[in-house]
């Protein structure tokens, strides 16, 4: 796996947004944040054109853009064929910093293949909505998507008893830098201000409704971060 090229001299935010919500960044927002993702399966107009407006305007925001077009089966919005949602990523990825495609999508590989023809930096995601994998689980799912490309591995996991939270905190640790990891459900919050700090490369919050449980907004999630910088 590339180490990423993503570098921040303070614990790192990305805002997830929809379409509608770009409106709503401001000079206040785009102090607190780092990154943008655009969350293209929450997009109101699914047409290239559209969808391409949209991440032209965000470009204007001067931050690293992640392209997601998040699948039905790891919490996406909306149901799209593989043959649909492939045509999308050829859109948005020459229009993007980052594109996240979950690692165990039938379309990886030629995703991947678009990704890295562009130069771009692949994110490969797993989502598990259900509860906290065992920790061999989310390392074989790691070597699976370094072995395959990817140059940053995201893992998000339901996870609502400390156990959980230690089982992610010990696979964050074992790859820092080298991932993005967050957990949704009891534990959300504190993995979302913790995990930034002992090596996960960026966490998640919202502008707008939140886009995943547990997610709050990027406004909260700076003064968390930064309080307990303060008191470190």
């Amino acid at each position: 796996m590339e180490n990423s090229t993503l570098s921040f001299s303070r614990p790192a935010i990305a805002a997830s947004l929809s379409d509608k919500d770009l409106s709503l960044v401001d000079a206040q927002i785009l102090e607190h944040i780092d990154i943008i993702e655009l969350r293209v399966d929450l997009f109101r107009d699914l047409s290239p054109e559209g969808v391409e407006s949209v991440f032209r305007k965000a470009q204007d925001f001067g931050k690293p853009l992640i392209a997601t077009i998040r699948d039905y089966a790891e919490g996406g919005m909306v149901k799209l064929s593989n043959k649909e949602r492939l045509f999308l990523f050829q859109k948005v990825i020459p229009l993007a910093e980052l594109i996240d495609i979950e690692m165990l999508s039938e379309i990886f590989n030629q995703v991947r293949e678009i990704v890295k023809n562009e130069r771009k930096t692949l994110i490969a995601s797993f989502h598990d909505f259900s509860g906290t994998p065992e920790l061999d689980k989310m390392e074989a799912l790691y070597m699976k998507a370094s072995s395959e490309g990817a140059d940053i591995v995201k893992i998000a996991v339901m996870a609502d008893k400390v156990e959980d939270l230690k089982r992610m905190t010990q696979f964050t640790l074992n790859h820092a830098q080298r991932v993005v990891t967050l957990c949704m459900g009891k534990m959300s919050l504190i993995s979302r201000i913790f995990f930034p700090f002992i090596g996960s490369l960026f966490t998640f919050g919202a502008v707008g409704e939140p886009k995943a449980p547990g997610q709050v907004s990027v406004i909260k999630l700076r003064q968390y971060i930064n309080n307990l910088s303060i008191q470190g």
